[in-house]
């Protein structure tokens, strides 16, 4: 007879509230795209001050600047000449793997941004570059190689690019930092609207769930009807989020990131990443389940 009852009361608890639903609904809805598009930010953040860290501490570029005659012209062949001295003695270094001149079309692509790319860098006194590559955990002595080249030719100095890479990286550090505190702003207060929600409808239907308690039912079966219910909406709404973030994920890196600097280039999401992204709504629908399924248990505590 007891159990009849309470599965005939089994839905007298309106945990399915048509209002409170669809405000919840798209509130999480809201919550969940700028979650999911916080959290790509991050990532791709993450994976650009990685690729940072790889590509630029793996290699040190040596400049050879121009060797001018009495007539203040470049001499190229003085140049040419000094170019391959400098090159010959970074190759007998232990630690370096592989030493690469850039040509003129090279140097042309990475000035073009100041310079423009109709001008004739033959005409211009921009120093010869070499793209030295080392070996996985080489350790330098720069303050001898430099020694080193300086006998060769006073013309040549060397950038290990350790001084604006820490700058890069604590700026990177920054911008994940603010990420990460979004995220965590975002996941709070999506807590509140839930907390806040099934508190108003415990306070709301605190009568029939009283009847519920004299026939037999504890705060579980009640804190598991709302949970269910929030389950639902945090699925649907994680779905929902999901949906609307990606696209824009995707549209700023075709049309963002692919136009930025080379620097920029490297904020790509790893098939990892888009895992995770893709794994959101699962994630939003125990957050929303457990939230509501402790806010019920603690708040019938103190009521009944």
């Amino acid at each position: 007879m007891r159990r009849d009852l309470l599965i005939g009361q089994k839905h007298e608890v309106p945990a399915e509230d048509n209002d409170t639903s669809i405000f919840m609904y798209v509130l999480t809805s809201i919550y969940m795209y700028l979650f999911v598009v916080v959290l790509a930010i991050f990532m791709a953040i993450n994976s650009m001050a990685g690729n940072w860290e790889k590509d630029i501490t793996g290699s040190i570029t040596v400049q050879v600047s121009p060797i001018e005659d009495a007539n203040k012209h470049i001499d190229v062949a003085k140049t040419k000449e000094q170019l391959n001295k400098v090159e010959q003695f970074m190759e007998q270094i232990s630690g370096v793997e592989e030493v690469q001149v850039l040509d003129d079309a090279a140097i042309q692509k990475l000035m073009s941004p100041w310079i423009g790319s109709k001008v004739d860098m033959s005409t211009l006194p921009i120093p010869q570059l070499l793209d030295v590559r080392l070996k996985p955990d080489a350790e330098l002595n720069y303050d001898e190689i430099t020694r080193g080249m300086k006998q060769l030719t006073p013309n040549a100095s060397i950038d290990n690019h350790r001084l604006w890479l820490n700058r890069l990286i604590k700026f990177a550090t920054s911008l994940k930092t603010i990420a990460l505190a979004i995220l965590l702003m975002v996941v709070a207060i999506c807590a509140f609207s839930i907390y806040y929600s099934a508190r108003t409808s415990l306070n709301i239907n605190i009568e029939t769930i009283k009847i519920l308690h004299i026939v037999g039912a504890k705060d579980k079966f009640v804190a598991k009807l709302y949970a269910k219910n929030y389950a639902k909406i945090g699925l649907f709404s994680g779905i929902i989020g999901l949906l609307a973030a990606v696209p824009c994920i995707m549209l700023v890196g075709k049309y963002g990131i692919s136009t930025g600097s080379g620097l920029l280039s490297g904020a790509s999401l790893s098939s990892a990443a888009w895992s995770v992204i893709m794994l959101t709504p699962l994630f939003s629908l125990c957050y929303a389940m457990f939230t509501s399924y402790w806010t019920v248990r603690k708040s019938l505590e103190k009521m009944v």
